[in-house]
């Protein structure tokens, strides 16, 4: 702790505000005592998971636990070579416990507070403490620059606070003895001595810092989708495991191995890992792809929701406004023969360039050739949120007044009245520029004096800059079918005609005061509504909360910690660069550029992802659903026919087809452009496309052990690998229409490789030693296979007719 040696008798000799008290403040013991008593202004703890949970909740779960199972298996066998699997679950795993890692640590970025040293009265003196040294009690000094660093109240002074990080209302506000100051807020202007009300958690920005904190994993439709699909695999491993085992158990005795093999393969062919890998690596890439398209996203899942989103919640200032105003008008009640342009721009740019009205006004009245005249100014009072106006006495001139008709010409101003109602009824902001008339003026002209009082020499018209890029951005989602809502903390007034200036609204009046609304009334609005005006955070987060009770998929995008609540309640978050730090590590996606315009391309990048996985996942659920119908054809046989059989694929062969017809060519189909919009449930749809081609292979299976009675489990296995790898081709063809040259490349290398392996793997002895025996097979069964050709063709047909008919129907 720093001592200032500084003893409290004056604060703002500029200012003139007599603030000499008798204020000792708590005593260094009274400070110590507190602090071992817990009560200091601690930070917030980390409500996230360690390093250490994410990864033992990554690594030890019900699926990798089976993974391992059917890995140990494997190994007892010897069979080295069918480990293979393991290289896809281990990418899964690297990929998940990579990412969740790099949300807390940005999430452990988290800080509202600057963490700087801050002035309290210790013991009578000026003490320069650390956050964590305050306690309740102590006597902060406040001035200009200083963040409030806990909930205080005024004990002498006066403020202008700017609380736009807590509420997201632009103006600042003014604060006198005895009103609460927010943890969190900063002093524009002002002195005053505030005493500690509460600390650490009990702040107010502690509530929203500890909200913002909490990690809240991404629940979007294809996650969902997921964990049920792996719920559902766990549920039906289980007991058909134990079914196949004890069904077909004297085999393990005669041909343990193959046994074994077989029913690891049965295991992992209900597993689709590969998809869960597919998924990730899609999604990754598209995470560059949005990279180069100017957005950062978190969460690689993300990318989905945003091409979901039938809801778009959307901030203004940052976001519609660039935070910048600009002069649209100036209306003029003088000629510039009795005010010159010189003198008014020297009266103008006099005042600090510190507010986006004074660096528009800075921006329109400077000039670089001044008057000859020479101005000298006698006394200037900048502007002030509670006087709502600047003035400047000029040396021989008189003394000027800008800012708000209200404040400066009270009733005074019928003159101008239709002028500034024709405005303001707009949205825009109206200031007037007025010359205080002298005792010794008495010719003045009664159309621009009221009681010899003022002289009215113009109105100033501004507006907020709207982005240019914002009316184009707003008319892509509404032909998109995604509803615009847009909630501000400004006033109705101002946010009505920005709304029905980029084409939210058709009425600017159609705007809710949220000031004042409880939680019910909100909620009862939040449909009613798609402009809300004096928002808090809190009353975001309820529309957000209301619109998804019903179902919505709901996107907020905002730039200030104001945002941060309705972003942890939004189904995907969307920040500006150019906006808070603790906005952009609480958000899902940061736009680079902060440009609204961004977006639009992220949609399409994310329907282009979501589209191709629901189109590739096909190939990857078939396998699921062949090695659970095949398992129940086992199962039954063993159960009821003394002619055992084991699961006629290994890992190996599984991995095969997995390689050549799903994994590689997922890979490639996956980076097409698709723009669609996203529609229906994503494992109804995979399912329904997927179990027709499924069953027609378990029926030849079927009808290879009973109708052409093929006892070989060698020669079974041919026929079923070939049958297999046909399916799956005709699905990839499927998939690779309209076809191009790269997709014609792309089916004949995964054909010719496939073939190649399987020869160089599995069927090199039956070409080489059993050859005679297998033309011996298709010779004697040549009707029954010609059957089964035919039957798979016209299976094959009624399967593409219907494809047809509900193309045409569409």
């Amino acid at each position: 702790m720093e001592n200032d040696n500084k003893k409290i008798n004056f604060f703002d000799k500029e200012k003139k505000i007599d603030l000499i008290l008798n204020i000792d403040g708590l005593t260094t013991e009274e400070a110590k005592k507190r602090q071992r008593e817990q009560k200091n202004n601690f930070r917030i703890n980390d409500v996230n998971k360690s390093f250490k949970d994410i990864i033992f909740t990554n690594l030890f779960n019900l699926l990798n636990l089976l993974i391992m199972i059917i890995a140990t298996i494997i190994i007892i066998t010897k069979h080295y070579e069918q480990l293979f699997f393991l290289f896809i679950n281990f990418l899964n795993l690297l990929i998940s416990i990579i990412q969740e890692i790099k949300v807390k640590k940005t999430l452990d970025k988290i800080s509202l507070l600057n963490f700087q040293n801050t002035k309290v009265i210790r013991d009578g003196n000026i003490n320069s403490v650390s956050i964590d040294e305050i306690v309740k009690g102590d006597i902060l000094l406040l001035g200009l620059g200083s963040q409030i660093v806990a909930d205080a109240k005024i004990k002498k002074g006066i403020l202008e606070i700017n609380e736009s990080l807590l509420t997201g209302e632009s103006k600042t506000v003014f604060k006198k003895e005895g009103d609460f100051l927010y943890s969190g807020s900063f002093v524009i202007s002002g002195n005053a001595f505030a005493e500690v009300i509460s600390i650490g958690s009990d702040m107010f920005i502690s509530k929203i810092t500890r909200e913002a904190k909490k990690y809240k994993k991404l629940k979007t439709p294809l996650i969902k989708s997921f964990s049920y699909l792996v719920f559902f695999i766990i549920v039906l491993l289980l007991p058909m495991s134990l079914a196949l085992f004890y069904s077909s158990l004297p085999l393990y005795l005669t041909e343990k191995n193959k046994f074994l093999l077989g029913f690891c393969g049965f295991m992992l062919g209900l597993m689709p890992s590969g998809l869960f890998l597919l998924a990730n690596i899609t999604l990754a890439v598209g995470f560059v792809k949005l990279a180069q398209k100017k957005a950062y996203i978190k969460d690689l899942f993300g990318i989905e929701m945003l091409a979901r989103i039938n809801v778009l919640c959307l901030d203004k200032t940052g976001t519609i406004t660039d935070g910048n105003m600009s002069v649209k008008k100036i209306i003029k009640y003088k000629d510039d023969n009795e005010f010159s342009p010189g003198l008014i721009s020297f009266i103008i740019t006099s005042f600090p360039n510190n507010n986006p009205t004074q660096n528009a006004l800075y921006q329109k009245f400077y000039i670089q050739e001044k008057d000859n005249f020479s101005y000298k100014i006698k006394n200037i009072q900048h502007f002030s949120s509670k006087k709502k106006y600047s003035s400047i006495e000029i040396e021989k001139i008189g003394t000027f007044f800008l800012g708000s008709p209200e404040f400066i010409l009270k009733d005074q101003n019928k003159e101008i009245e239709k002028d500034i109602a024709k405005y303001a009824i707009l949205g825009y902001r109206v200031i007037v520029l007025v010359k205080k008339n002298s005792k010794k003026e008495k010719n003045i002209s009664k159309k621009n004096q009221f009681q010899n009082n003022y002289e009215i020499i113009s109105l100033i018209v501004l507006e907020d800059t709207i982005k240019p890029d914002v009316i184009k951005t707003i008319k892509y989602f509404k032909d998109n079918d995604v509803k615009i809502k847009l909630i501000s903390g400004d006033n109705t007034l101002t946010i009505g005609y920005i709304a029905y200036h980029i084409g939210i609204i058709k009425n600017p009046k159609l705007v809710l005061d949220l000031s004042g609304l409880n939680k019910k009334e909100v909620e009862k609005n939040s449909f009613k509504y798609d402009v809300f005006g004096r928002s808090s955070p809190e009353q975001k987060k309820i529309i957000i909360q209301t619109l998804k009770k019903d179902g919505c998929k709901v996107g907020m995008i905002g730039d200030g910690v104001n945002d941060i609540l309705a972003f942890k309640e939004s189904d995907i978050s969307i920040s500006m660069a150019s906006g808070s730090e603790a906005a952009k590590n609480v958000s899902n996606l940061v736009l680079i550029d902060s440009k609204f315009s961004s977006l639009p391309k992220v949609v399409s990048e994310g329907r282009r992802v979501i589209n191709n996985l629901n189109k590739i996942s096909v190939l990857f659920l078939m396998k699921t659903i062949l090695s659970f119908l095949i398992g129940i054809i086992i199962i039954i046989n063993n159960f009821f026919t003394s002619n055992l059989i084991f699961f006629p694929f290994n890992p190996l062969q599984f991995n095969l087809i997995d390689t050549f017809f799903i994994g590689i060519p997922s890979f490639f189909l996956a980076l097409e452009s698709n723009t669609k919009k996203i529609k229906g449930n994503f494992i109804k749809s995979v399912f329904k496309k997927s179990f027709p081609y499924s069953l027609l292979i378990a029926i030849n299976y079927f009808l290879l052990l009973f109708f052409i009675k093929i006892t070989s489990r060698s020669f079974l296995e041919f026929f079923l690998i070939i049958i297999t790898a046909l399916f799956f081709l005709l699905v990839l063809i499927k998939s690779c229409i309209p076809f191009n040259k790269k997709k014609i490349i792309l089916v004949l290398f995964m054909l010719l490789g496939f073939i190649f392996f399987s020869y160089l793997l599995f069927f090199r002895k039956i070409f080489n030693e059993e050859k005679v025996e297998l033309l011996f097979i298709l010779y004697k069964n040549n009707i029954q296979i010609l059957f089964l050709v035919f039957l798979n063709i016209l299976f094959i047909f009624c399967l593409f007719l219907k494809s047809r008919f509900k193309k045409i129907k569409k």
